[in-house]
């Protein structure tokens, strides 16, 4: 626990004066904030909005002797809370202080004595919860990985990293939301996931949420949760990802696609910090986690458009990634295709070619598509050798693999004759070229062939008797529309 962030200490107690010198007692003492309740009641709607960290319990909350509020507070701390429970007596009540000890209390105090121990109680505890904490972060982070999930050496995925390593070790005392760009498949959620692990809670979950794969109820339920009776199948309670996710990071990818009003209940969480669970007898409850959005489309055209709030986009905007696509860091797919192929369940060897080839082949899917493209390879190859033939049996160009602009052979040739001709006459190939195609393909049919190009049956034959002639130009526009 960072000393910069105080203890959230909860006293429980019946009786209001003593709870109001309890709480003067750790205002003077410094890092700590009181949170007062009088009641079982009182104590768990205090719990169901503050994360707690440790909570000083009188057993008897009434004047009924028979009460037994304190200890059933205490089991359900135990039970549903991380809050270390302290037992706090008017007198000695060793059976009872034996059976708070066995339902989970960490340790007792007299109100006598509250002066001379509260003091050590907390800096022990505290010192507690900071080495789990310490002990839970190294777990979570695991070895050091400096590529931070992101394979490759380019200037492009340097800078990247650097970025994420500014924005996850921010000091600052609010988590402020991440906004991602990048093209799909780009590695937006590798980004969100690096953000998470050298934040400063990465021992909490981690929750990601598609926006565009779910009905707007679902995303609801799923991010708020719902109280029992919200709706006809609500049974029971349900916590949501803004509950579970505690001081973890929720990941929103595809924020784009959030409905209207799901973004304006979004806007009020990240102001307020608080959210209601689905339902008419829901209680508010605070947020602790952070946010981290994602998107491949342009959210300031989504504004315009009237499909996104505006003041949503500047509050999620603080902190904004962006991921480049692979066509901008082409120099790291040897890397990557060495990585993908390692993760296969057979060992695969790529040429020198094959990896050349790789590196200059269109990936609009970005680096999902080169890695999808690997596993295929991993599957159907025969051999565990992968040269340029293999690449064109399993890969072929024509195939998904291409989309996006790779020339076959044959259209290749004829642009890089095109080019080797003089400026003035580009135009004029071209125009010949698939005029001609067109009526090759109509098979001297002209009216055919004006309706494959889009024109007038007058205009193809006007330009084959030019072309007989020997000139050059084509029929005009105006020409064309004449005779249509």
């Amino acid at each position: 626990m960072n000393e910069q962030q105080p203890l959230r200490v909860l006293l429980v107690d019946d009786e209001r004066i003593a709870l109001k010198s309890f709480a003067n007692l750790l205002e003077s003492l410094g890092n700590a904030v009181p949170y007062r309740a009088s009641s079982l009641e009182e104590a768990r709607q205090i719990l169901e909005e503050v994360l707690i960290d440790i909570a000083f319990i009188d057993l008897q909350l009434s004047q009924d002797i028979r009460n037994r509020d304190g200890l059933t507070l205490i089991q359900e701390l135990r039970e549903r809370y991380q809050t270390v429970p302290i037992v706090v007596s008017g007198h000695s009540q060793v059976h009872e202080v034996r059976e708070a000890m066995k339902l989970g209390a960490e340790d007792y105090v007299l109100k006598t004595e509250l002066e001379q121990r509260v003091s050590i109680i907390l800096n022990a505890l505290r010192r507690k919860l900071e080495l789990k904490e310490e002990l839970l972060d190294l777990r979570a982070r695991g070895p050091a990985d400096t590529t931070l999930g992101l394979v490759g050496t380019s200037v492009s995925i340097q800078n990247l990293r650097a970025l994420i390593q500014r924005v996850a070790t921010a000091n600052s005392q609010e988590l402020f939301p991440v906004l991602i760009h990048g093209p799909t498949g780009s590695g937006k959620e590798l980004v969100a996931q690096a953000i998470h692990k050298l934040g400063p809670h990465p021992s909490d979950p981690f929750f990601d949420v598609n926006c565009g794969a779910l009905a707007e109820t679902l995303i609801e339920d799923q991010l708020f949760g719902h109280v029992r009776g919200a709706f006809t199948d609500a049974h029971t309670d349900k916590e949501g990802y803004f509950t579970l996710v505690r001081r973890g990071t929720l990941f929103l990818d595809e924020v784009a696609e959030l409905s209207l009003s799901l973004q304006a209940k979004l806007l009020r969480v990240l102001e307020t910090r608080r959210f209601r669970p689905v339902g008419p007898t829901a209680r508010e409850q605070l947020f602790q986690g952070r946010i981290v959005a994602a998107t491949h489309v342009d959210l300031k055209e989504r504004v315009r458009e009237k499909r996104f709030r505006e003041d949503l986009f500047h509050r999620l905007n603080v902190l904004r990634i962006l991921v480049p696509p692979l066509s901008d860091h082409r120099e790291d797919i040897p890397a990557l295709v060495q990585h993908f192929a390692a993760r296969q369940h057979r060992p695969m060897q790529f040429t020198q070619r094959a990896i050349e080839q790789l590196s200059r082949r269109p990936w609009p899917g970005n680096v999902r598509e080169l890695r999808n493209a690997i596993t295929r390879l991993a599957i159907l190859a025969e051999s565990e050798s992968i040269d340029v033939d293999t690449l064109e049996l399993y890969l072929p160009l024509e195939s998904e693999f291409s989309l996006g602009g790779a020339l076959s052979d044959e259209l290749g040739q004829m642009v890089r004759k095109l080019l080797a001709l003089p400026v003035k006459d580009r135009l004029d190939a071209i125009t010949k070229a698939i005029v001609l195609a067109a009526v090759e393909q109509a098979r001297g049919n002209n009216t055919e062939a004006g309706k494959v190009l889009g024109r007038s049956r007058k205009f193809v034959e006007r330009y084959l008797k030019k072309l007989a002639k020997g000139g050059k130009d084509s029929p005009s526009e105006e020409e064309d529309e004449e005779d249509s």
